[in-house]
């Protein structure tokens, strides 16, 4: 690594304290890459090229520390409770044309 490279590494590490600590200096003080980037001081392509471990690095810690869970996995939660009521109701709309059946 050169100088810059851990230069960038150490702003990027510094700024995801900053934003999980709840202290932004330089960013809106959201919990996304942009603003990341912002805290930072760096550019965008940097965090997501050079230093795109520290990236995967940040939204875990997000999670982990604020305890909030993505969006994506809150859709998919809400979709398995709404597929588990649907196969639910056909199953009881199937037993009851048997027992008509019979």
């Amino acid at each position: 690594m050169n100088e810059q490279h851990e230069d960038e590494c150490s702003r990027i590490r510094a700024a995801m304290n900053r934003l999980l600590g709840g202290q932004p200096t330089r960013s809106n003080g959201s919990l996304t890459a942009v603003a990341l980037t912002a805290e930072a001081d760096g550019h965008r392509m940097a965090l997501h090229k050079r230093h795109a471990g520290l990236k995967e690095e940040f939204y875990p810690r997000v999670r982990a520390e604020t305890h909030q869970t993505r969006e994506v996995e809150r859709r998919l939660r809400r979709e398995v409770v709404r597929l588990k009521e649907a196969l639910k109701e056909s199953r009881a709309s199937e037993a009851e044309r048997r027992h008509r059946a019979e």
